[in-house]
């Protein structure tokens, strides 16, 4: 009786533990050095996820919304596979402000804040950051990431200040 007991508590611990290790299908594996193929593999693997998610015009690249934000996320790969992913958000300027202004903007964005890379393209701020040295990428990984963004976000409002040039920080 008493090993009976012993043997179903470490058959449930057991399948306890089994439970909190990642699954195989929360992870994204990119192997070789085919940067189009690893957006179609990002692309499918967020939209497993349910992640709403869809091609970059460029085909190197997809698209995920969350939290009304275009989050354009580009893996780049090196001969061994995923390398890092990129991750790009614009913001348009606010109703009178122009480029001039979004140019100030980028450089006190740059000079304040350790984030990321702050642009001016086609009108609008550009926003670039990445994670670094991966060989594969999980679905917590990449939520994190977009979370980080999130409060990144937050940052850029702060700079933004009481007389903002982004329409962002209207809101």
């Amino acid at each position: 009786m008493v090993l009976h007991r012993h043997f179903l508590l470490l058959s449930t611990l057991l399948l306890l533990s089994c439970a909190s290790l990642p699954q195989r299908g929360d992870m994204l594996e990119i192997p070789g050095s085919d940067d189009a193929a690893a957006a179609v593999a990002l692309e499918i693997f967020l939209r497993d996820l349910g992640m709403p998610a869809e091609g970059g015009s460029d085909g190197l690249s997809v698209f995920v919304y969350r939290r009304g934000m275009a989050t354009l996320l580009t893996p780049i790969t090196r001969s061994e596979g995923l390398d890092r992913l990129m991750a790009t958000r614009s913001y348009a300027p606010a109703a009178g402000r122009s480029e001039e202004d979004l140019h100030r903007l980028s450089y006190a964005l740059n000079d304040q804040l350790n984030v990321g890379t702050f642009s001016v393209e086609s009108g609008a701020l550009v926003f670039q950051t990445h994670m670094t040295f991966l060989d594969e990428i999980s679905a917590a990984q990449i939520t994190a990431f977009l979370d980080w963004l999130d409060t990144a976000e937050l940052a850029i409002v702060a700079v933004d200040g009481d007389d903002p040039v982004l329409s962002l920080s209207e809101a």
